[in-house]
């Protein structure tokens, strides 16, 4: 932040039209900056009484362009240039003279709104009529500025809209936009950034400011369509900015698309895919981890829709989670996921295991999150049917972790696994997001296990040993821990509870380490409900 005093800000406004159009303007100019001047001159000769009766300032000027110049030499202070009607937010200015402020390059500064040409929004390089449903130019601004993350100056080709804040030090460098016709302020507008540019300055976007620009109040069609005709003259002069304009104003990676892309999350919502291929017949811990995190995400109110990309039909265990209003659950084959249109994030939430299309995955998704829960499967040869299979396996999660933009481990221990085995992944892009253990409450629904009275258990307390039998389970361990507890007195029964894997199990330890198998239940996966009860 620059340590120099800031200068003054001045409003000015050409009227053209009738003067009571433009009395909603000033009004919330006045409430969003109570101490800034307001200066308007008038086209045409008619009744400025309303104008005075708000404490404006009146002077003789032909254009906005005359009135910004001779406002620039008279208050050596930024200007903020209104060239149609507006509704402005409460502080308008305050983010924008911030970056001003703190950089002399700075030439201008815009601001989102439902009409400002390639900085329109939501609808992106088009006019909306309205805010989004429920909202304002107030609250809209509100969430663009209070959600994360912080709103940055966005390098722009020029400046757009309605209003623009134009610098003190521009304004002192750059020749003033020329005496142009009314409409044409636009088109004088741009032709002054272009020049500035070449002494070194910057225009920008605040993406965290909204101005509302009223249909019923803005210049008619006519009078537009005749400002972007002018434009287009200023471009046919300067085809290096055309090219440069059309690649902002379209591509979804330029710093522009990514503001608008971020501001449209804050403001609508962020809309997430996840990745549900493991919601199949068996329900293991993955399952359990994937279905609360859609019922997480569901639940918060800056996330619009979660979409899950099955490969079968919906599980019956998944059935609750994935019948939520904002849950879009359906089959999809392989790695199209263009049923679910654009989202903001695609989510693998477990190991990547195979090979991922990410070229299709990013012509749905901005960003590409994988989750790596552990890397055993990686460096342990005898998870895998072959050898070849293994080396498959290392190769997907190499290129998985290359291609995504962001990395989720579970546990710091396994951030400095993924770091030991050199996988190519930079810190900048790791996140530690420890699994919960909140996703029960306790008065879940719960019954014995029919298998579990089918091989013999009547009543009693027991020992209970749950997941999936890889070797790394340790299920052993449990066993001979049972079996010394026995040793010292204890009547305990064993239950061990869980899906048998076809490579890398622990049955050879398990077998050696039962003895004779009394009061021994070696179940196979269970229902969420039995797995409640145990």
């Amino acid at each position: 932040m620059s340590s120099r005093r800031p200068a003054t800000v001045t409003a000015a406004i050409h009227v053209t039209g009738d003067v009571a159009r433009w009395i909603p303007t000033v009004r919330s100019l006045r409430h969003a900056h109570p101490e800034m001047p307001i200066v308007m001159s008038v086209a045409e000769r008619q009744d400025t009484g309303p104008l005075a009766r708000l404490g404006v300032e009146l002077l003789s000027a032909p254009t906005l362009s005359t009135l910004l110049a001779a406002l620039g030499r008279r208050s050596g202070g930024h200007v903020l240039a209104v060239s149609d009607p507006i509704v402005a937010p409460p502080g308008l200015l305050d983010g924008a003279l911030e970056i001003v402020e703190a950089d002399a390059r700075v030439s201008t500064v815009s601001f989102l709104s439902n009409d400002a040409g390639f900085l329109s929004f939501p609808l992106r390089n088009g006019p909306s009529l309205r805010c989004p449903d429920g909202m304002d130019e107030a609250s809209i601004t509100r969430r663009l500025r209070v959600s994360a993350p912080v709103p940055q100056a966005t390098p722009i080709p020029f400046a757009a809209g309605a209003a623009v804040l134009v610098s003190a030090s521009a304004l002192a460098m750059a020749t003033p936009p020329g005496n142009t016709q009314p409409w044409a302020f636009e088109a004088a507008l741009a032709e002054f950034c272009i020049q500035a540019r070449a002494r070194g300055f910057v225009d920008v976007l605040d993406p965290g400011t909204y101005c509302f620009r009223p249909a019923d109040l803005a210049r008619p069609p006519g009078e537009a369509s005749l400002a972007l005709v002018e434009r287009g003259h200023v471009l046919d002069r300067h085809p290096r900015i055309a090219r440069h304009l059309e690649e902002e104003s379209t591509a979804s990676g330029s710093p522009l698309g990514l503001a608008l892309a971020g501001a449209r999350s804050k403001v609508a919502g962020i809309r997430v895919l996840i990745d549900g291929g493991c919601l199949g017949p068996l329900e293991t811990g993955t399952q359990v981890q994937v279905l609360s995190l859609v019922e997480a995400l569901a639940a918060r109110d800056d996330v619009a829709r979660v979409c899950v990309a099955l490969a079968t039909a919906i599980p019956r265990y998944g059935q609750r989670v994935l019948s939520h209003p904002k849950v879009d659950a359906r089959p999809v084959a392989g790695d199209d996921l263009s049923v679910f249109g654009e989202v903001d994030v695609a989510h693998r939430p477990y190991q990547p295991d195979r090979l991922i299309d990410f070229a299709r995955w990013r012509q749905v998704a901005s960003r590409i999150v994988v989750t790596v829960q552990d890397v055993i499967a990686y460096h342990i040869a005898q998870y895998h049917q072959t050898e070849a299979s293994w080396l498959d396996y290392r190769v997907a999660m190499q290129r998985a972790l290359r291609c995504a933009d962001g990395v989720v481990v579970v546990s710091d221990d396994t951030g400095h696994q993924v770091a030991r085995h050199r996988l190519p992944v930079d810190p900048t892009r790791l996140f530690t997001v420890p699994n919960g253990i909140d996703h029960l409450a306790g008065d879940e629904a719960a019954s014995i296990p029919i298998e579990l009275l089918s091989r013999g258990y009547v009543a009693g307390d027991f020992v209970l040993v749950l997941g999936t039998d890889y070797s790394h389970k340790n299920r052993d361990l449990g066993l001979r821990a049972w079996r010394e507890l026995r040793r010292r007195g204890h009547t305990l029964g064993l239950v061990m509870a869980g899906a048998a894997v076809p490579y890398g199990s622990s049955r050879v330890l398990e077998a050696l380490c039962e003895g004779d198998g009394t009061d021994v239940y070696t179940l196979p996966d269970v229902t969420h409900e039995e797995r409640n009860w145990l």
